[in-house]
């Protein structure tokens, strides 16, 4: 089945996914954090509802990274996510940190 809708709003779901299962946080964690039942985070990830401006400002304060992020790219997510708040989200959930940061490409000067 193709996801639902825009096809922004199909990658801000994809973003939301992949964070979430860097930090191991659960649907319902994530709600509680924004203050939405996990249900309703389902929702929202599957296309059923959209995601509000505010909600997406909670989710960015959550984990640390301008909201603007979240509509940009996921290697763009991943550069501004801090280490130190995926460790401790992963932590609280009994995880090691992990590596994510994508590889820095050199800038040659011409």
């Amino acid at each position: 089945m193709a996801d639902r809708g825009h096809p922004v709003e199909v990658e801000l779901r994809k973003v939301i996914r992949t964070v979430l299962s860097l930090t191991c946080e659960t649907n319902t964690d994530l709600g509680r954090a924004i203050g939405l039942s996990g249900a309703l985070v389902g929702r929202r990830l599957s296309g059923t509802t959209q995601w509000s401006v505010p909600e997406l400002g909670k989710i960015a304060t959550h984990w640390g990274i301008p909201p603007s992020c979240l509509l940009s790219d996921l290697s763009d997510v991943l550069t501004a996510l801090p280490e130190d708040r995926v460790a401790q989200l992963r932590a609280a959930k009994g995880h090691q940190p992990v590596h994510f940061k994508p590889p820095v490409t050199a800038v040659v000067a011409a």
